[in-house]
C-alpha cells in the first residue's frame, strides 16, 4: 500500500491534488480539480462531478506511529427517499433529473465514486428493492431501519464487508418517547413530560397543525414523529483488536418543532451510552466511535449546541489543535476551491436551558473542528444551510486525516438549488477519512 505525504494510509488529495476516478479503485495523478460545475439548467450530458478530499495535517503525537494506522472513509448523505420526490416540490429541479430510473443510477454511481467502507444513508426507500442488492455487488452489506407507521424511508448503513465485520446492531425509534423506556432507570434518558416540552404550544401555532392528528400540546402526540436512528459495531479487519460504533440517524425536519428534536438528540445519545457500555463490557478495547447523520438542526441550534456540550469548555490543548488543523485545512482548501473562502469561528447561542442539559458524551463536529464553520449541507430555494454532520468521540487511537470537499455557496454547479443533474439530491454529502491506530 501506498502512504502520502498525510501520512493518512490512504492516498488521498495532497500538494498534486491525487484524486480518486469514479470509474476505477485506483489513484491518479491530476491537475487541480476545479469544483465548479454547469448550473441547475446544465443539461443531461454535463460532466461528472468527482470527489475530492482535502487531507488534514496529522497532530505531533501520531507523526511517527510505530505501524503504519488503517484507514476508514465515512460518508453520510441523505440521499432524499424517491416517494418525497414531487416535482410539485422541486419546480427549479429538471424534471427528467427527478424521475427514479435517472435518480437511482446517479445516486448509485455517487455512492460508488467515494470508494468508501462506510455508507451511512438516510431518506433511504426502495432498500430491499434496489440498493441492498446494488451495493451488494460491490462488496457491501448493510444493516437498515425503516422508519415507524407508513413511512417508506429509513436509514441505512452500507460496510464494505472485506474491510470490516459486523459485531451488534441497534435500531432506534424515537417513537417510543412516548411509552416507557426500554432503558428504564437511566438518567440520561429524558422523560417526554419534561421542560423540553413545555412551550409547544408557543412554538407550533395550531393554525400549522393537521386537522385530526390531535393536539400538539400532549407530548403523546408531539414526540410521535416516526424518526429513528441505527447504531452498529464494527471490527475492523486488519485491526482486530479495534471495534469501531458507527450511529446514523435522522430527526424530525420542522424548524418550529426543535424541542422535538432535543428530545430525539437526547435519547440518541442515551442509548449510545448503552450501546458502547454494552459492547466495551465483551471487549479488550473502548469501542471507537462515530455519529453520522441529518440533524434538521443548524451550528447554534438547540440540538447542535446539546451534542457538543460534552466537551470540557477550558481545555486549551484541543483549542490548541484544532486552530493547527484548521489553519492547515483552510491553505489546502484554496488550492482545490474556486473563489474566496471566508473562514470564522462558529457563533454559539446560548439557551439558558442548555446549562441544565449536558450530554454524557464529548462529541465534537469533525467539519466544525477542522473548518470552524459548517458547509452548506441542503441546497433549495426556500432554504440552504448546514444541518448534516458527522461527529465522533475523540480518542488517541482514532484521529481525522482528509475531508470531503463541498461546492462553496454560488458555485455553478448549485446553483438554482438541488437536485440536479449533478446532485441527485437536494443534500450534499459529507464524508472523512479516519486514520485508525
Amino acid at each position: 500500500m501506498l502512504y502520502c505525504c498525510c501520512c493518512c494510509g490512504r492516498d488521498c488529495v495532497a500538494s498534486l491534488c491525487m484524486l480518486r476516478s469514479p470509474s476505477s479503485a485506483l489513484w491518479r495523478s491530476a491537475p487541480l480539480l476545479s469544483l465548479q460545475r454547469a448550473n441547475a439548467m446544465m443539461s443531461a450530458q454535463a460532466s461528472k462531478w468527482v470527489p475530492t478530499f482535502v487531507p488534514i495535517h496529522p497532530t505531533d503525537h501520531h507523526a511517527v506511529a510505530p505501524h503504519p494506522p488503517s484507514l476508514i472513509r465515512i460518508i453520510s448523505y441523505n440521499i432524499h427517499a424517491q416517494a418525497y420526490v414531487k416535482s410539485s416540490l422541486f419546480p427549479h429541479s429538471p424534471s427528467s433529473c427527478l424521475r427514479w430510473k435517472a435518480r437511482s443510477e446517479a445516486i448509485l454511481e455517487r455512492l460508488l465514486s467515494f470508494d468508501a467502507d462506510f455508507l451511512c444513508l438516510q431518506e433511504l426507500d426502495e432498500f430491499e428493492s434496489f440498493y441492498k442488492c446494488k451495493l451488494d455487488k460491490h462488496g457491501y452489506s448493510s444493516v437498515y431501519v425503516q422508519r415507524s407507521g407508513r413511512k417508506r424511508d429509513g436509514c441505512g448503513i452500507f460496510f464494505r464487508r472485506a474491510r470490516v465485520q459486523l459485531v451488534e446492531e441497534q435500531a432506534i425509534d424515537y417513537n417510543d418517547l412516548v411509552s416507557p423506556s426500554p432503558i428504564e432507570g437511566d438518567k440520561t434518558v429524558p422523560s417526554p413530560s419534561a421542560d423540553l416540552l413545555k412551550d409547544s404550544n408557543s412554538r407550533n401555532p395550531g393554525s400549522t397543525w393537521p386537522e385530526g392528528r390531535g393536539d400538539p400540546s400532549d407530548p403523546r402526540v408531539r414526540l410521535k414523529r416516526d424518526c429513528v436512528a441505527l447504531l452498529a459495531a464494527f471490527r475492523l479487519i486488519d485491526a482486530p483488536t479495534r471495534i469501531f460504533i458507527l450511529g446514523n440517524t435522522q430527526l424530525y425536519w420542522d424548524p418550529e418543532w426543535s424541542d422535538v428534536k432535543l428530545a430525539q438528540a437526547c435519547y440518541l445519545l442515551s442509548w449510545l451510552v448503552k450501546f458502547k457500555e454494552s459492547i466495551q463490557s465483551k471487549s479488550d478495547s473502548p469501542p471507537l466511535l462515530v455519529i453520522t447523520g441529518d440533524y434538521n438542526s443548524l451550528p447554534g441550534d438547540q440540538v447542535y449546541n446539546y451534542l457538543t456540550s460534552g466537551l470540557e469548555e477550558n481545555d486549551t490543548s484541543q483549542q490548541h489543535t484544532r486552530e493547527r488543523r484548521r489553519d492547515d485545512f483552510e491553505d489546502k482548501l484554496l488550492n482545490v476551491m474556486p473563489g474566496p473562502v471566508q473562514f470564522q469561528d462558529s457563533s454559539v447561542k446560548h439557551d439558558p436551558r442548555m446549562t441544565l442539559l449536558r450530554a454524557p458524551l464529548p462529541l465534537v463536529s469533525l467539519y466544525g473542528l477542522v473548518q470552524g464553520v459548517h458547509p452548506n449541507t441542503n441546497v433549495t430555494p426556500g432554504f440552504t444551510g448546514p444541518i448534516d454532520y458527522i461527529f465522533f468521540y475523540p480518542s488517541d487511537c482514532l484521529q481525522p486525516r482528509s475531508l470531503l470537499a463541498l461546492p462553496l455557496p454560488g458555485a455553478p454547479d448549485i446553483q438554482g438549488g438541488l437536485p440536479n443533474h449533478t446532485h441527485p439530491s437536494d443534500h450534499l454529502p459529507i464524508g472523512v477519512d479516519l486514520a485508525v491506530f
